[in-house]
């Protein structure tokens, strides 16, 4: 259905707020009682959108786990590093919890770099990832920073002096974090502190759910998928699910672990790369083909779709 921009974008929404919204709708004749838009409703859509941004960034899907944590931690480590830049203790950080102290404290020793070239190194991160990440308006974005002398303001304050709608603005903002947390895996090399931030979280906090990351730390240190259901006591399936879900979020994950070779051609040469590889496709092409393969053949045609997209 082409949702997969939209995972995770208002967590906060209740099925109750979202269902009076729908009634308004209904009630405005914009939406029919079967959840479609009417021709009223499109031509309000198309109206709407002509100054408007929709929201488009499917990387969401991957990233909903760890975006909070990696804006939260950006943000404090452009503070912390901006002040010491500066040699200036006395500030009042914006990220008050222990754990985010601790992790800053650690970021900090296990950088190579000196301390007084860190953050040097830092802000010439920051301009070139805006440059690269192509964010449409860097001067509104670069309002959510704080630093020596610089007080960061809050969404709703940055709608209210630009007079924006605060929720809006609370997608284009997050339509550029994904931006740039896209630009870094596809420059690494570029912004190792950025990188670092990025990994650790994917790394250790986990793209994938729990179970599927128990699997994945298993996986990481050489077990194979038997001696992983052997290890773990589950169904063959459940691993494989596993192994579906780390695929979709792990760009490194080795298809040609589980794919044969003709599978792997197939996907990243067949005649539409751009539309959606159904499993009736696959089956067609390969007939004994088992589920499991099927799916991660999808998955391989997606991530190769959404690259040329991005």
């Amino acid at each position: 259905m082409d949702l997969t921009a939209f995972f995770h974008l208002f967590p906060k929404l209740t099925l109750t707020d979202f269902e009076s919204h729908i009634k308004e709708f209904q009630k405005r004749k914009l939406v029919t009682e079967n959840y479609c838009l009417t021709q009223k409703g499109l031509e309000a859509k198309r109206i709407f959108f002509r100054t408007h941004r929709q929201v488009v960034e499917k990387q969401r899907l991957k990233y909903a786990r760890v975006l909070p944590q990696f804006i939260s931690r950006t943000l404090f480590l452009t503070q912390v590093l901006s002040e010491l830049r500066y040699q200036n203790k006395n500030y009042l950080p914006i990220q008050a919890r222990a754990s985010e102290q601790l992790w800053i404290k650690s970021f900090l020793d296990k950088n190579r770099l000196r301390k007084d070239e860190i953050g040097k190194q830092f802000g010439i991160e920051w301009l070139e990832i805006i440059k690269k990440s192509q964010i449409k308006q860097p001067p509104l974005f670069l309002e959510q920073l704080e630093g020596h002398d610089k007080s960061r303001k809050t969404w709703r304050q940055i709608a209210i002096d630009n007079h924006l709608d605060e929720i809006e603005l609370y997608v284009y903002f997050q339509e550029d974090w994904l931006k740039i947390i896209t630009c870094i895996e596809d420059n690494e090399l570029f912004f190792p502190l950025f990188t670092a931030i990025l990994k650790e979280l994917t790394h250790k906090a986990g793209l994938c759910s729990t179970s599927a990351q128990e699997t994945y730390q298993l996986w990481v240190q050489g077990r194979s998928a038997l001696d992983i259901v052997r290890e773990r006591r589950l169904k063959p399936s459940t691993i494989n699910d596993h192994f579906t879900e780390i695929a979709l979020f792990y760009r490194d994950f080795p298809f040609e672990q589980f794919l044969t070779v003709e599978q792997i051609q197939f996907v990243e040469h067949r005649p539409s790369p751009n539309s959606n590889l159904t499993h009736e496709m696959i089956k067609e092409r390969f007939p004994d083909i088992p589920f499991f393969q099927s799916r991660l053949m999808q998955v391989k045609g997606d991530s190769i779709k959404w690259r040329k997209q991005i």
